[in-house]
């Protein structure tokens, strides 16, 4: 028996989103008059359009509706000015997430996104349903039969130690901005803060106050993001069963996801200088089009076990480097371009305004550790053909992403400048369902010629 059910209230604020700016206009003309009577006026007037977007709102709501048959059969219908309706088989997602931030908690709702086979980012279908419903739906759609659950607390620890360091590091700087900032003898902070006097005395050295603040905003939203990410490793969760991957947990904001084995597009582990520090390697897969990439699980270096009985599929990239020779210098424009920039103001700075050449250093600091990312891809970016899946090495920012492709539809694209032409070079796209693409640059045509063979067989 097919049940229709209405989504939850929060679902108003797609809506409401997208037609908030209606509310400015009047603001916006009380702004050119700028006088009290034409403010008054276009308060009224928002508050008449705030009553007629809820009212809206509600028509929406209660026009539109969701049913689930007992075959697994998915009926959407959208409805206002005109009827929509989309029907959706469990059997056709390659991926469901379900994510319940803090205020979805508070208010008992669900935000559930499915992701069909082989459609693209766009066609992904976004419901905000209740708690209890969206448990049954995704439990209907792709239900879970006698699963295998890990509990990898790599990525728990990592973080905890990541943000006890930043935590002090941030500490220090502020401790430092204030006492710089203010003449006078802070007896209480510096009791209290003793025990970093001696870095405190080591930054003062070379710290002006505007740059020790600035070091503290960026230890504060480096901070918070560590914060963020260890709420969302507590009570994580693995699993697998024989035909799907997932991993659910987070302490204020909840978050599953479910993925089928056989629709995973790539499977991605990322190297950056803290993951090398700490020698934990997070692991992300690809389904269909779900973006961003989905956190399986972080492992340690040498117990790759968990990650073998999960992805058994997955092949690391050979540990060797592309040819070097006549490589293009594209690797080095997206952060050799602002480093030029702010090395140059450095320079000037250093005989037009000295007091700002130390500020200066650090967005030049930063541009240098991203161009030093660049190095690292012009060094080894690259794909290989290993035991018939593509394997491939690419850099985005500081990462560097080790892929290995496990979905057998793969098309390849080749792109060659003149001067790539005449050295070699090629730059390789793979595309993959759901108008997923990966980009290897200026790699050897001998490296791709494999890979291109491989696709010709296929075929």
């Amino acid at each position: 028996m097919t049940r229709k059910r209405h989504y939850h209230p929060l679902a108003a604020l797609r809506f409401l989103r997208k037609t908030v700016l209606l509310c400015l206009l009047p603001l916006a003309n009380a702004l050119l008059e700028f006088s009290l009577s034409a403010l008054l006026t276009a308060l009224r007037q928002d508050a008449a359009l705030l009553l007629f977007l809820c009212g809206a709102s509600w028509v929406l709501l209660e026009a539109s509706s969701w049913a689930l048959d007992d075959a697994g059969v998915l009926r959407l219908r959208w409805a206002f000015a005109a009827k929509q309706e989309r029907i959706l088989r469990g059997e056709a997602l390659a991926a469901l997430t379900i994510e319940r931030p803090l205020l979805f908690r508070l208010m008992g709702a669900s935000r559930v996104v499915l992701y069909p086979v082989g459609q693209p980012a766009k066609r992904a279908v976004t419901l905000y349903l209740y708690r209890e419903d969206a448990q049954e739906l995704a439990d209907r759609l792709m239900p879970i039969c006698d699963p295998v659950c890990h509990r990898p607390a790599g990525g728990e620890r990592a973080a905890m130690v990541l943000l006890g360091a930043n935590g002090l590091s941030t500490l220090a700087l502020l401790y430092l901005a204030i006492r710089q900032s203010r003449p006078f003898p802070l007896t209480a902070e510096a009791l209290a803060l003793s025990r970093l006097n001696v870095l405190v005395r080591f930054a003062a050295h070379w710290l002006p106050a505007g740059a020790a603040w600035m070091l503290v905003l960026a230890g504060t939203l480096f901070g918070a993001s560590l914060g963020r990410s260890f709420a969302q490793t507590i009570h994580y969760t693995v699993w697998h069963t024989a035909d799907q991957l997932g991993s659910r947990g987070g302490w204020l904001s909840r978050f599953e996801f479910r993925v089928r084995s056989r629709e995973v597009s790539y499977a991605d582990v990322r190297f950056s200088p803290t993951a090398r520090l700490m020698k934990r390697w997070p692991v992300f897969v690809v389904a269909g089009s779900c973006r961003p990439e989905l956190p399986l699980f972080v492992y340690r270096s040498g117990q790759e076990a968990l990650f073998r009985e999960l992805l058994p599929e997955f092949r690391m990239p050979p540990d060797i480097r592309p040819s070097l020779a006549h490589r293009s210098a594209v690797f080095f424009a997206p952060a050799g371009i602002p480093f030029g920039l702010c090395l140059l103001l450095v320079l000037v700075s250093r005989t037009v305004l000295p007091a700002l050449t130390v500020t200066l250093l650090i967005p030049t600091a930063v541009s240098a550790i991203f161009l030093a990312g660049g190095l690292m891809g012009w060094l080894r970016e690259g794909i290989w053909l290993r035991e018939g899946r593509f394997t491939l090495r690419r850099q985005k920012g500081v990462y560097l992403h080790c892929i290995c492709v496990l979905h057998p539809d793969v098309c390849l694209r080749t792109l060659q400048s003149p001067w790539a032409a005449r050295y070699q070079r090629l730059t390789l796209t793979l595309a993959l369902p759901g108008q997923v693409r990966l980009k290897v640059r200026s790699i050897p045509v001998q490296d791709a010629e494999p890979c291109l063979a491989a696709v010709e067989q296929k075929t």
